[in-house]
């Protein structure tokens, strides 16, 4: 990271900085490609992206049978820990999986079309995001049913859903970067995330650990992202340390993000 942050001169920074913004202004046209992605990835399909809630909704109530049997969890407490943790984690899993191929999936695009760069990696956000707007109406199904009506700390959703996104969006452009010079970095983000699944509190609870496992899991920054949305959600307050890892995170990355992104604009359709 110093590396490159010495690497990079104060036009390259401010170039990047150009892109980025320009892209994120070009909101009517990424958000109708986005839009467009997702219409012609259920084409001719009756309930559309409500498959993927329909799938998702199956994988979870076989899942929370399975472990309310296994480890005699309260089914009121943990069928909507497990359908919001699921709902959250495979949107930021699809965010950064599908942000890996933003720019070599538009590679014709890039090379005959002059536009921000970043147009084709909100592309990919925004499609990931409708999607997860359809799905997250499975975990107020559960929470409506087992009484989880929304409540005061529904306020402190807001900020961590700002806080999920930037962190997502850092992730998603990191690995596009990186993977249009090197081409393996989408099997390695699918595999680490493999690990990380297990790794982070997703089909239980930070509580319910101890020992080293405890201590990975405070300082796993994935915790932390998906709990400043989580646990408002789920009628409970994140911690300060929550807070704390999630701003810190979307602060570096953004910054490394920006490094980056700066040292490599131009090289970026070379690389195609």
């Amino acid at each position: 990271m110093q590396i490159i942050l010495l690497r990079v001169n104060e036009r390259q920074i401010v170039k990047a900085v150009q892109d980025i913004w320009t892209g994120l202004r070009a909101w009517r046209l990424w958000s109708l490609f986005g839009f467009n992605d997702v219409k012609m990835r259920y084409r001719r399909s009756t309930l559309g992206p409500f498959w993927v809630s329909l799938s998702t909704g199956t994988q979870i109530l076989v899942m929370g049978f399975v472990m309310t049997f296994l480890f005699h969890n309260s089914p009121e407490r943990y069928l909507p820990f497990l359908c919001i943790s699921m709902v959250l984690w495979n949107m930021l899993v699809a965010m950064v999986t599908e942000g890996s191929n933003a720019f070599i999936g538009a590679a014709d695009l890039i090379l005959q079309i002059k536009r921000p760069l970043f147009v084709y990696l909100f592309q990919g956000i925004w499609r990931n995001t409708i999607v997860g707007a359809h799905t997250i109406i499975i975990f107020f199904a559960v929470a409506f049913l087992f009484g989880l009506f929304p409540g005061p700390t529904y306020l402190l959703a807001i900020p961590g859903l700002v806080l999920f996104m930037l962190n997502g969006i850092w992730m998603s452009g990191f690995v596009a970067i990186l993977s249009t010079r090197f081409r393996d970095i989408p099997m390695i983000v699918i595999n680490a995330f493999t690990v990380l699944f297990w790794l982070t509190p997703v089909l239980y609870e930070a509580n319910q650990v101890s020992g080293a496992m405890a201590h990975v899991v405070k300082f796993n920054p994935f915790y932390h992202i998906l709990e400043v949305l989580r646990a408002p959600l789920l009628l409970a307050w994140p911690t300060a340390l929550n807070w704390l890892v999630a701003l810190g995170s979307a602060l570096i990355g953004w910054v490394m993000l920006i490094a980056l992104f700066a040292r490599s604009r131009e090289r970026i359709p070379y690389w195609l």
